[in-house]
């Protein structure tokens, strides 16, 4: 009877008290995930004053700390009509200040090193607003007592841990002009240039070459530094001036969980990312003239398209390129356009890129190399922990 009486007493602690320590036990799990992501934020910040400048001065730093919450309103979409022309116009503001605030950290830079030090800081500001929205998360759950807003982010907190570290690591690559997994697109399209070529748009080039015996005007950002370039318009002018009537488009694509990381796939339309103003320029223009668009992706994941490329991705390289030669061999096409989508961080405008771009990723694929080894070695002596 006794027995009985104490078990009912736990019970009801358990009841009263038990939600209260999990509560407790998971805010000090979030909190402590949450320090590591402010050390994210400040060693993005870090990385990118240092690419200025050896030694950022003080001023430097509050500066760069207040712009990091910089922010762009999106249109209002109530009305659809006419919302591209609005978002491009929003996005162009948002380069402007950008640069104006580079400007501000070293008056004295310009070319290639402003436009490192703007891509730079998109990573370093993608790291602080992951911070940010997780201490938000947090502070209201604490507030709130609000067991289910501290479950979600517990949920989703693996993930975002993944994405901050991966912008700290994109930060480094963009704010030096080192070849991301995104930079894949354009370095395939630099290994069919012979020539720098022309620039259409803002920092978009396109040469005319040879291919298979054929003319074919070959597109992308100008490198090598971090740029993206309004590819968007610069295809647009190009298919008006040059009459194209068939376009290869060749751009990195998120492969799904189990898919091996730099494969190559086939498909058509036009595979370009981002919040899709670009795209639909391409996409009005193809569509009005009835251009068949070719598609060549490599595949890799979404963590893998920001931080330094892997070897496997650039391995794809050879299959992409032997395909796309394919492809320009069988059209019947008169005036060929391949277009290499993505940022061009550290792909110059010629096949010489190829090799520089490996010089550039050796010291990265050495430490890829030994973390696949520490974890293979980790596998292998599990059962010794």
């Amino acid at each position: 009877m006794q027995g009985d009486m104490w078990s009912f007493l736990f019970f009801i602690l358990l009841f009263i008290f038990g939600p209260k320590l999990y509560m407790w036990q998971m805010m000090y799990k979030l909190e402590t995930e949450m320090k590591k992501l402010e050390g994210y934020a400040h060693k993005a910040e870090s990385i990118l004053l240092k690419s200025i400048t050896e030694k950022p001065t003080k001023e430097m730093k509050v500066k760069l700390r207040h712009f990091m919450d910089f922010f762009i309103t999106e249109p209002v979409n109530l009305d659809p009509a006419g919302i591209i022309n609005k978002l491009d116009y929003v996005i162009n503001e948002g380069e402007r200040k950008f640069e104006e605030f580079a400007l501000e950290l070293d008056p004295k830079m310009k070319g290639d090193a402003l436009a490192n030090s703007m891509m730079g800081m998109k990573g370093a500001l993608g790291a602080t607003q992951i911070f940010k929205i997780v201490r938000h998360f947090i502070i209201m759950s604490k507030k709130t007592n609000n067991l289910q807003f501290a479950m979600i982010l517990q949920m989703q907190l693996p993930l975002l841990m993944k994405i901050a570290k991966a912008q700290v690591k994109a930060t480094h690559a963009l704010s030096n002009g080192i070849p991301i997994g995104d930079t894949i697109g354009p370095l395939i399209a630099a290994s069919l240039k012979t020539k720098e070529g022309a620039e259409i748009v803002k920092d978009v080039v396109m040469s005319q070459e040879k291919i298979e015996g054929k003319k074919v005007y070959v597109m992308k950002s100008k490198g090598p530094a971090s740029r993206l370039g309004q590819q968007g318009e610069a295809v647009k002018r190009v298919i008006i001036k040059h009459k194209i009537d068939y376009i290869i488009a060749i751009d990195a694509a998120a492969k799904m969980e189990g898919e091996k990381t730099g494969s190559v796939a086939e498909g058509v339309g036009v595979p370009m990312g981002g919040v899709g103003v670009q795209r639909f320029k391409i996409e009005e223009c193809i569509a009005d003239k009835k251009i068949p668009v070719d598609a060549v992706i490599v595949k890799e994941g979404f963590v893998e398209a920001s931080i330094p490329m892997k070897k496997s991705i650039y391995s794809s390289i050879w299959p992409a390129t032997d395909k796309i030669k394919s492809y320009v061999k069988k059209s019947k096409a008169k005036n060929i356009l391949i277009v290499g989508v993505g940022n061009t961080s550290g792909a110059g405008n010629t096949k010489s890129a190829v090799k520089k771009a490996a010089e550039l990723l050796k010291k990265d694929w050495d430490a890829y190399d030994k973390k696949k080894k520490e974890e293979a070695q980790k596998k292998k002596n599990w059962w010794k922990v």
